[in-house]
């Protein structure tokens, strides 16, 4: 098959090359399809500007603007003329056309004059910044919410003065009174349903949201998020905040269907779940189209092959044959060029094929190369070792039966200890199934003989349902042996952190597979002593991560309460501050929280330091002042909550006394008077939920109230007044 050609040239290329007689020849015939073709004219038009070609930059842009004034109402007009201005820079000639289009849309607005005079856009101030002062303050009225530029502070307007002009907007600090000017610079306009807005000016609303329309509250989120997050971010956002844990799945699938029936929304992927807001609707090939251009291995592009068919399906469309025909002509041309001198890439790429094969979308012409590939290969085992993912994996090796009718029972055999979890669960089935159970035995033998070199199969072996059976080896053998496993390459020096990575991956997942069922098996059948030992030995194995080394503890002592031999020391968290005492609710959500802060709010903030940096005169882009301050109190904030963890002290339901008052109780109080009843929860600065009446141990109220009993009085201000409280009860509160 031929290799497509090139992309032809575009104007951007010719004006990054200087080819500028070029570009102004084909800049005419590009205006005809201006509309298809906007972003790349405009873009065209940055980069002359930043070549120091300004003068060509106005010139052309003039001519669009004044092609698109015969086509187009005098509103389009100015949006288009917005965007040129401020990509051509600074020109008297610009802006007396951009205030005269404005004059013309606005012509009903009295306040307009003024509003241009206080933007600056007759000449003492930036376009860009003139342009967004008349943007936000034309359309602003009573209602309408606000978010600061700096942080993620909102403000609703309250009131708009057209003559002086001023505007009063409230944040939940209080009203404060700003000129146009002033107000355009510390804050963006939201829309109405914007998360952040509701989450702090009317959190009522956000209630309404989640049962009424689920799906403007996502879209909300999204517009607010750079127009993409994923599930577990929504999640993160909503739950148990608004949405309790319990109900959570219930409501993302009621949300989910909402949002497929959505044109400007993208769902794709499973787990999570990637959410992507489309500004104008779009059809299914335009939302496929960009995210095959940018699936960059096998594993992206099946997964976006596998979301194409599976919209086309749920929206009662065919999938177009155009589209097919690009994915398999891509496929075709990448299988062509790996076939030879990387086998095992070309058989990827043919597996994702074969997917469109299976859903009967190729034409006769287009040929599913799975089978050839395998057919070809002189050495299975290494065509198929390198292939990590699970699902290209089983594809593979579901042919072999078929193809090698002679062999492929030693096929089998060669390839178990090489294969990963799902693939060896596979083959064992398969092979025990054509009775060759016994065959099985010697291999797994092997397996437990090196586990450097069959760590995949090894673990198989711990967690596969016949793997368990298979096990030529105790169950608690095999588990001292994998801890020993990994404790000896965690202190290899010389270990690659390739290695050292895989390794800890596994085996976390192989022990916490399940929800630790096999190892609370394990635990159960042993002896004291030998359980005690594993205890200590899982205590000290640093590659294990927090979170899989505490439960696995917590099973042991779970499992031998004997081997707590004392009861544990009256927690008293007031005397300690190099200690943060925390739930592992807590410590789970903070850590939430730290990831939510490397992985989406300071990635956002780089590409937004980026995009302000990008358009240039950095002294006068407030843009990029603000992107900068906002990156340092992100760093701030993230090394504050780094330090805070690093601290933390988990305390579980046996910890807590409830003889009197301390952390991890519950605490009714009763005026004594019988005007007032509340009830107070202590816990830790992690779990701390004023809404929720959660209180950080570390609070004056919770100092005021600690050590007392039930039955105690105390004098309290709760907000209306001091009086006199009795404690009625203190419960655990971490107990279910």
């Amino acid at each position: 098959m031929a290799i497509p050609n090139s992309q032809p040239t575009t104007l951007v290329d010719l004006a990054k090359r200087g080819e500028y007689k070029n570009l102004e020849d084909r800049w005419l015939t590009a205006l005809e399809k201006s509309v298809e073709r906007r972003a790349e004219l405009l873009e065209t038009l940055e980069v002359l500007t930043k070549s120091g070609k300004g003068e060509l930059a106005a010139n052309l842009g003039w001519s669009w603007l004044t092609l698109r004034k015969e086509q187009a109402s005098a509103t389009e007009v100015l949006e288009l003329g917005r965007e040129v201005m401020i990509r051509c820079g600074d020109s008297p000639e610009m802006r007396k056309e951009i205030l005269g289009l404005y004059r013309e849309v606005y012509a009903d607005r009295p306040e307009l004059e003024k509003l241009i005079e206080a933007s600056g856009l007759t000449g003492e101030k930036s376009p860009r910044r003139a342009l967004r002062t008349l943007e936000i303050c034309l359309n602003l009225k009573p209602g309408d919410f606000l978010l600061s530029r700096s942080e993620e502070r909102a403000a609703e307007v309250v009131e708009v003065d057209h003559d002086r002009p001023e505007y009063t907007i409230r944040t939940k600090q209080g009203e404060e009174t700003l000129d146009p000017d002033a107000l355009a610079l510390q804050y963006d306009a939201v829309g109405p349903n914007d998360f952040r807005a509701l989450s702090q000016l009317h959190p009522e609303k956000i209630t309404e949201l989640l049962d009424t329309d689920p799906a403007a509250l996502v879209l909300g989120l999204l517009r607010s998020h750079r127009d993409k997050m994923d599930s577990e971010e929504l999640k993160h956002l909503l739950s148990p905040k608004y949405i309790p844990a319990s109900k959570w799945s219930s409501w993302w699938s009621k949300a989910r269907a909402a949002l497929n029936r959505s044109p400007n929304v993208v769902l794709e992927g499973r787990n999570p779940v990637m959410l992507t807001y489309h500004r104008v609707e779009q059809t299914l090939e335009d939302e496929i189209a960009p995210q095959w251009a940018e699936a960059d291995t096998p594993h992206k592009r099946l997964a976006v092959v596998e979301t194409y068919l599976r919209e086309a399906k749920a929206r009662g469309t065919t999938p177009a044959p155009a589209m097919i025909e690009r994915m398999y002509r891509d496929l075709a041309t990448r299988i062509a060029a790996a076939r030879k001198g990387a086998p095992t890439e070309a058989l990827l790429e043919a597996i994702v094929v074969d997917r469109l094969a299976q859903d009967g979308v190729l034409t006769g012409d287009q040929s599913n190369p799975l089978q050839d590939i395998l057919r070809e290969s002189n050495d299975i085992l290494a065509l198929l070792r390198p292939i990590e993912e699970t699902r290209f994996y089983l594809r593979a090796i579901e042919q072999l039966p078929q193809l090698f009718p002679d062999r492929w029972i030693d096929l089998y055999l060669e390839l178990l200890p090489y294969a990963p979890v799902d693939g060896c669960e596979h083959i064992a089935a398969v092979l025990i199934e054509a009775g060759q159970r016994d065959r099985l035995l010697p291999v797994t033998e092997r397996i437990v003989s090196n586990f450097g070199e069959y760590l995949d199969a090894v673990c198989w072996l711990w967690r596969g349902k016949l793997g368990a059976t298979l096990t030529p080896i105790p169950a608690r053998e095999l588990l001292i042996r994998m801890l020993d496993h990994l404790g000896r390459v965690s202190r290899d020096d010389f270990a690659t952190p390739k290695t050292l990575r895989d390794t800890r991956t596994k085996i976390r997942a192989a022990l916490s597979a399940a929800s630790y069922a096999r190892f609370r098996q394990v635990i159960s059948e042993m002896e004291p002593g030998l359980a005690s030992t594993i205890r200590t030995t899982v205590d000290r194995l640093d590659g294990l991560g927090h979170t899989v080394r505490i439960n696995l503890m917590r099973i042991v002592t779970d499992t031998h309460p004997e081997l707590v031999n004392r009861p544990r020391p009256t927690v008293d968290p007031w005397q300690d501050d190099s200690v943060i005492y925390c739930t592992q609710k807590g410590f789970d959500k903070r850590k939430e929280e730290i990831d939510y802060l490397t992985k989406v709010k300071i990635p956002e903030n780089a590409r937004a330091i980026g995009e302000a940096a990008a358009r240039g005169d950095l002294s006068e882009n407030s843009e990029y002042k603000f992107a900068l301050e906002e990156r340092d109190l992100l760093q701030a904030r993230l090394m504050k909550m780094q330090q805070e963890l690093s601290l933390a002290r988990l305390i579980s339901p046996g910890d807590v006394s409830t003889e009197q008052v301390g952390l991890g109780v519950k605490v009714s109080l009763a005026a004594t008077d019988g005007s007032d009843r509340r009830e107070f929860t202590i816990l830790g600065p992690f779990e701390s939920d004023m809404d929720q009446a959660i209180y950080n141990y570390r609070a004056p109220l919770c100092a005021r109230l600690r050590g007392l009993r039930a039955g105690d009085t105390v004098r309290l201000d709760l907000g209306s007044g001091e009086r006199e409280y009795r404690i009625e009860n203190i419960a655990n509160a971490l107990t279910p």
